[in-house]
């Protein structure tokens, strides 16, 4: 039995991460029986993004719709542009910010989905209205969603 799910861009949910972040949920694991999750990520000149990090049960594929995002690719930072797309293996370590004066604009993709929204929705919570969580607190919430950060090399 073949089944589909049709979602329009403006019908996804979206979360605000902090003060320079939106990101809208696409396709997420309920919808993708946990094998795919896709999320159109928009970041304001100078976001923040990522430190670096590695995930040990996701591979993750970030392809830039436009602008220009500051991407780790476990050796240092580089520049990716509109149309570039850089794949991420389990155990890899990878990051992004956007450094630029313009925003960017992006699609994260992970497989097996691992409900990554429920990372992103976290994030939006312990960020809301300002707020600085505390370093135990950032450090659980990745740990719970299979992002552990590291030291850049």
């Amino acid at each position: 039995m073949l089944v589909a799910s049709l979602k329009k861009f403006g019908d996804a949910v979206k979360v605000r991460i902090g003060e320079t972040t939106t990101t809208r949920y696409l396709a997420v694991a309920a919808t993708t029986d946990g094998r795919l999750g896709i999320f159109h990520h928009h970041m304001l000149p100078g976001a923040a993004g990522a430190a670096p990090h590695y995930h040990t049960k996701i591979a993750e594929s970030f392809y830039i719709i436009s602008g220009e995002v500051t991407v780790h690719d476990g050796t240092g930072w580089h520049k990716a542009q509109a149309g570039d797309l850089m794949h991420v293996p389990e155990n890899a370590v990878h990051g992004f910010r956007n450094d630029s004066d313009a925003p960017a604009e992006m699609l994260i993709i992970f497989t097996p989905a691992e409900n990554r929204e429920a990372f992103f929705t976290g994030l939006s919570e312990l960020l809301a209205d300002g707020n600085t969580p505390s370093r135990a607190e950032m450090v659980a919430l990745m740990e719970k969603y299979d992002q552990f950060e590291v030291d850049e090399p």
